[in-house]
């Protein structure tokens, strides 16, 4: 198993565009768009809003537009009906896939976070607040990593797959002020909320040297929240499979 994992591993990390937009093009826009001024106090603000804005990019990048494609893909291509001819089962893959990723969006993040402590003025963050990025990084890889499993499994066709994913990649970014803020009618707001990136950062931004958990109930609550919807989604995509391919088997059967 951990031979498959490393070979996973690699095959991240030599896929360029989820090195792009998940690794360099969050440290590089916290980068570019700082400029300083006379003022420490609104440099300090400023460098705080920029690494907690960007920080949701990693997993986003990382997972959501390149692992959608590449499970697409797997699936057109049968691979994944060839892997599990050699004994790596269907869950065998979702785990040995997430484990490559969980082990490069956690090392991404900790070169977001060393870079820009060193260039940006950032102060020092507080042990819980490390804590809670960390954990925040990793619930929100799991949840857009069934996302991304969830819509290669129900849409078909490479180019189709490809293209939902590239929807709901810039839409999250877009919708969660991720690539700059939109005024939006308040239905969309409301259901936005509960794609956790805002609370994460405004919950960064003010308890930047926090050392109470209390100031981060509210965040993780919908942290939560948003891990238990792509469960569901996840489980309906894994029904919708079943049913396909049960509804093909009868149509054999009765040709």
């Amino acid at each position: 198993m951990w031979h498959y994992i490393k070979f996973e591993l690699k095959n991240t990390v030599g896929y360029s565009l989820a090195m792009i937009v998940g690794g360099l093009l969050p440290l590089m826009l916290a980068i570019g768009n700082y400029h300083a001024t006379p003022d420490p106090i609104a440099n300090q603000a400023l460098a705080k809003g920029l690494f907690a804005t960007l920080l949701p990019m990693i997993p986003l990048g990382l997972v959501i537009l390149p692992f959608t494609i590449a499970f697409g893909r797997d699936t057109t291509d049968g691979v994944t009906d060839r892997l599990v001819l050699f004994g790596y089962s269907l869950a065998k893959q979702l785990i040995a896939k997430f484990v490559s990723v969980f082990i490069l969006v956690n090392i991404i993040t900790v070169i977001y976070c060393l870079t820009l402590l060193h260039i940006l003025p950032l102060p020092n963050l507080s042990i819980l607040s490390m804590i809670n990025i960390f954990t925040s990084i990793s619930i929100l890889s799991l949840s857009l990593y069934l996302l991304a499993f969830t819509i290669a499994q129900v849409f078909q066709g490479f180019h189709l797959i490809q293209g939902v994913a590239m929807v709901f990649y810039f839409g999250i970014a877009f919708l969660t002020g991720s690539m700059g803020t939109f005024q939006l009618p308040s239905t969309i707001e409301s259901v936005m909320q509960w794609i956790p990136f805002s609370i994460f950062r405004e919950t960064l931004k003010a308890h930047w040297a926090t050392g109470f958990l209390s100031d981060m109930q509210s965040q993780w609550f919908k942290m939560i929240v948003f891990l238990f919807i792509t469960v569901v989604l996840f489980c309906l995509a894994q029904y919708y499979r079943y049913a396909k391919r049960h509804m093909s088997s009868l149509r054999i059967l009765i040709k």
